[in-house]
Formats: structure tokens, C-alpha cells, sequence
């Protein structure tokens, strides 16, 4: 450990990981004799301002990573502490297995969400999701969890009503551990790595699961070559919702239509570096649109063909309109049907949620929660270390 003013600490989340689990040293760091009621009897208020004033909080109140709290993570994720899951920008910090459990029992977790943590953020560590460029910009985009598969519903994640709101421990504590992992791991502090111009509510926690048994389509992992009974979690950069409000469209048309015309506007990232876009739908929406005749393809396939924005408006983003995206003076905010990421979440009433994405700068990564030897896990109990 570098050496230190004797009056001030100036620990980092890896200062204070320094092999103290391993070791079962009571202490955070060495500079503070005080510290030592971090790991006896800790003072929840005082270690939450202390963590906060060294800038490794989202603002909000966390849970003392103690010895025993990590322990129960580190067992729960089916490996080794020093495992290195990714490595993330744009600090290029080493997420091993240590570092994420800590920033999970800060987020509030349980120690079962640590495979879904864990998978999520090697999902976001691969190169076509472009951390980089997702951290470091001064667009809102937040990064958005979103849960398939029996592991999903296990663990409690919400997919019905008040999905993206408050209330679930899962969604609410999931997202709120990836956020901090990329600020005390990857280094996105705010003005420092994450350079949004004004952020997003989005940024604290974005997290839901796919309400499959109400979507009358096959559900998103399966779309993406997964079986039926995989847990997965998909990783995606998107603006926070926007809520599309149709309670009297009869036609999967005249339904689509209105959600496009949400959609098509100018300022997006798609309007001018057309890319994917998330579309939760309610069930019964979807029921709508099902009961019409319509496939999930049909509805990407007309999205994709409608939704349009005048080239004179496009062209007004931070990067120039490439001109292979116009079509007769109208540029399309999805470059191919696929980009059209189509979810079915929500309770009843007739809304759906339209979410643009990052434009050509970010693609989405769907990751299979597995077990060590490759396996796809079935539950969260075969991550646990025996």
C-alpha cells in the first residue's frame, strides 16, 4: 500500500480490499485506528458519509462492506476472490470477484444476486458494448439490466407492474451494484470518468425482468438463440423511458403507429446515428397487437420501415449524419429490423415504454448466467461454493 499522510486517508475501494478478507484483518486501512469499528461494530451513517466524501457512493446511503457480508458474495458467485471477471474503462480496473461482492453489499444486495451481478458486468466488458464510449460521454445513456430465464423470478426480480419504479429489492439493488461497480471499479465518477452533461435518474438503477409468461411472442433470450429454461441478462445503453399512452387503439397499426411517432424525434442519438432502441411493451399492448395477427417480426419490420425523421432535423447530433441513413429527405432511427429490441413487461394498463439507445456507439450483449465448467446454471444454488 503507497504511504500516506498520517492524517488523512486517501484509501481507494482496492486500498481497502488489500487482502484484509483473506487475512481476516478487522481493519479497512492502516492509516485510522478508528477504523477497526468499520469491521466490529459499524456505524452504518458514518461509513456511508466516509465512503461518500472519498467519492465511492451514487449519493445515496450504503451497506458497510464488512468481512462477513463479502464472504457470503464471494461464495455465492461459484468462484475463486481474486478471479478477474473484466476489466473496465475507462480506469481499466480489474473487476475481480472481490470487488464486485464489495460493491454489491454496498448496493444493498442479498448474496444471491452476485451471479447476475457478476455476469452482467462481464457482459459489459466486451467490445462491441463500448464501456468506453458508454462512460465517458456527455450523453444521459444508463446501462440497463434486463433478466430472462427461472433465475430471474428466484431471486424476486420484478417484471409486472411498477417494473422500473421503486419497491423491489432485486431490480432496485441489481442495478444500483452495477452502477457502483463502474464507479469504484471502472472509475465513471461523475466529472471525472463520467463526463454526462446533466445524467439521469436512470444512472442510480436500471434493472427489470421480461414478463414472459405474458408475452404472447417468444421472449427476448430465446430470440437471441437461448433455450426456454436459460437465465440470462441482457446488457444494453439506452436514455431513460419515455412512456408511449394508447388506450383506445383497436389495430396493431394504429398502435405501432402511435409508439413510432413517440419514438421519431429529432435530439435522439438515433435520429443521427441510427442504432438499437428498447421497446417494453404492456401485456396488453401486446395482446393487442397479437391478437391482430401481428409476429414480433412483423412489429420490427414496420417500426423499422415508419420510424422516421426529417433529414434536416436528423442532422443536428453530435456527430455528423452519415448519408447512407437517408431515405427520400427522412432519415430511419433503426438501422435494420433487428435493432428493435421488443420486450414484454408492466402491469395492466395500456402503456408501453420506448427507450432510445446510443446510436451506432453501443451494441447490446446478451450473457448466459453459467456455472464455472460452462454449464448453464438452473438456479442460484449451484453458483454457491460447497
Amino acid at each position: 500500500m503507497k504511504k500516506r499522510d498520517k492524517d488523512v486517508c486517501g484509501c481507494s475501494i482496492e486500498d481497502l480490499l488489500n487482502e484484509n478478507i483473506e487475512k481476516g484483518e478487522t481493519k479497512l486501512c492502516e492509516v485510522s485506528k478508528n477504523d477497526i469499528e468499520l469491521y466490529v461494530e459499524p456505524d452504518a451513517e458514518k461509513v456511508s458519509y466516509e465512503f461518500y466524501k472519498k467519492k465511492h457512493t451514487d449519493g445515496l446511503p450504503i451497506i458497510p462492506p464488512t468481512e462477513g457480508r463479502v464472504r457470503k458474495f464471494i461464495e455465492f458467485s461459484g468462484l475463486n476472490k481474486d478471479d478477474l471477471v473484466a476489466v473496465l474503462p475507462p480506469r481499466f480496473g480489474r473487476a475481480t470477484i472481490q470487488k464486485i461482492a464489495v460493491n454489491s453489499v454496498m448496493a444493498g444486495c442479498i448474496s444471491q444476486f452476485m451471479p447476475v451481478i457478476q455476469h452482467s458486468i462481464k457482459a459489459i466488458s466486451h467490445e462491441k458494448f463500448n464501456l468506453p464510449g458508454v462512460n465517458a460521454t456527455t450523453h444521459p445513456v444508463s446501462i440497463c439490466t434486463i433478466l430472462n430465464g427461472p433465475i430471474g423470478a428466484e431471486i424476486g426480480i420484478n417484471s409486472g407492474t411498477g417494473c422500473l419504479g421503486p419497491g423491489y429489492m432485486a431490480n432496485a439493488t441489481i442495478g444500483r451494484a452495477i452502477r457502483l461497480c463502474l464507479i469504484n471499479i471502472a472509475g465513471a465518477v461523475t466529472g471525472i470518468g463520467d463526463h454526462a452533461s446533466m445524467g439521469s435518474p436512470s444512472k442510480y438503477s436500471f434493472c427489470f425482468g421480461e414478463a414472459e409468461n405474458e408475452n404472447p411472442w417468444d421472449p427476448l433470450h430465446t430470440e437471441r438463440g437461448f433455450k426456454v429454461d436459460d437465465s440470462t441478462v441482457t446488457m444494453i445503453a439506452l436514455d431513460s423511458p419515455h412512456n408511449v399512452n394508447d388506450h383506445r387503439s383497436k389495430t396493431a397499426e394504429d398502435l405501432i403507429d402511435t409508439i413510432i411517432h413517440t419514438a421519431s424525434v429529432a435530439g435522439c442519438n438515433n435520429s443521427h446515428v441510427p442504432g438499437e432502441i428498447l421497446v417494453i411493451m404492456s401485456p396488453e399492448h401486446a395482446k393487442t397487437i397479437s391478437g391482430d395477427g401481428w409476429s414480433r417480426e412483423d412489429v420490427k419490420e414496420y417500426f423499422h420501415e415508419n420510424a422516421l425523421v426529417p433529414v434536416e432535423l436528423g442532422d443536428r447530433g453530435g456527430r455528423k449524419l452519415d448519408k447512407k441513413w437517408i431515405k427520400n429527405g427522412n432519415v430511419s432511427i433503426t438501422r435494420k429490423p433487428e435493432d428493435v429490441v421488443l420486450v414484454v413487461a408492466g402491469g395492466p394498463g395500456r402503456h408501453t415504454m420506448i427507450c432510445h439507445g446510443f446510436g451506432t456507439s453501443s451494441e447490446s450483449v446478451t450473457e448466459l448466467l453459467k456455472l464455472k465448467d460452462g454449464t448453464a446454471a438452473q438456479s442460484v444454488d449451484d453458483f454457491k461454493n460447497k
